[in-house]
């Protein structure tokens, strides 16, 4: 699929700088999603046209969710329309065009579907903060 990362660190392509700010909300969009703490990741979440497509069923350019309609959109959605993650292992970060992307191996199920392969996020720094867009799954396994 690619190469990742130099040795074990999946932050090594990262500036110190960088990494204060980009660790800690990859750790916690990761834990969102494993205990699917829609509340928390909320506060986190890019809301781009293809995160607001996937979650409101094609409609791209519709405001920003509240807190409330993001949390009930994911109930609704996640493990039903679009995979939830069961497993995260961060493989690398790297700066990207101004922004971050994070590839890890993971294993995530929809209805009776399941699979473990490479799941990318992009990460964009607004206002100082780092905010994640939606999670891609390759067709690469990473097992």
């Amino acid at each position: 699929m690619m190469a990742l990362g130099t040795g074990n660190d999946p932050y090594s392509a990262l500036t110190p700088a960088q990494r204060i700010i980009v660790q800690p909300v990859i750790e916690r969009y990761v834990r969102d999603q494993l205990k699917q703490d829609w509340g928390d990741l909320w506060e986190i979440q890019d809301q781009t046209a293809d995160f607001k497509n996937e979650l409101l069923s094609g409609q791209r350019d519709a405001p920003n969710l509240t807190k409330q309609q993001f949390v009930a959109a994911m109930r609704e959605t996640i493990g039903s329309g679009y995979p939830r993650l069961r497993s995260f292992d961060l493989r690398e970060v790297k700066p990207e065009n101004g922004n971050f992307v994070m590839i890890g191996c993971a294993l995530a199920t929809r209805e009776a579907w399941k699979q473990q392969s490479f799941t990318i996020a992009g990460i964009r720094i607004v206002d100082g903060s780092a905010l994640v867009d939606l999670f891609s799954i390759t067709a690469d396994s990473c097992k």
